[in-house]
Parts: structure tokens; sequence; C-alpha cells
């Protein structure tokens, strides 16, 4: 039975020393620069000021919420 308290998982018993020896090793660290760059180019969109939000961002979030409440509906239906 999977899951018993006190025993290993079967798989990595199972494993050879070698590998069983690459899953103790730590994580391996970047040089600065290569953080630094990481960090840079991180797909992260700026901040939103909420006092930017205009009457047509509104009307366009609304047009798409009730077309997709639309469709679910007469999919259901």
């Amino acid at each position: 039975m999977p899951g018993r308290p006190g025993e290993g998982n079967r798989f990595r018993r199972n494993l050879p020393l070698a590998v069983k020896a690459r899953l103790e090793m730590p994580m391996p660290r970047y040089e600065p620069e290569v953080e630094a760059a990481m960090k840079r180019h991180a797909l992260r969109s700026p901040d939103l000021d909420w006092k930017r939000i205009s009457a047509q961002d509104v009307r366009d979030f609304l047009l798409a919420y009730c077309a997709c409440f639309l469709a679910l509906q007469t999919f259901l239906a």
C-alpha cells in the first residue's frame, strides 16, 4: 500500500547510488551577473496604476465578461 508512514518512496529506493547522490546535491547557483540579467528579463508586466483605468477599459471588460457568460449559458442550455 503506497504512503505508509515511515516508509520511503519505493521508486527512490530502487534508484542506483549514482543517481541518489545527484538527488542530494544542492541546486546550482548562478553568477551574480546572470542572476541580474534573469531578473531584468523576467516576464512581468509593470504595476498597474488604478487611477488610469478609463471608462473604455471598463466597457471592454464588461463586454468580454458578458460574452463569456452568454457563451457559457448557451453551452449549458
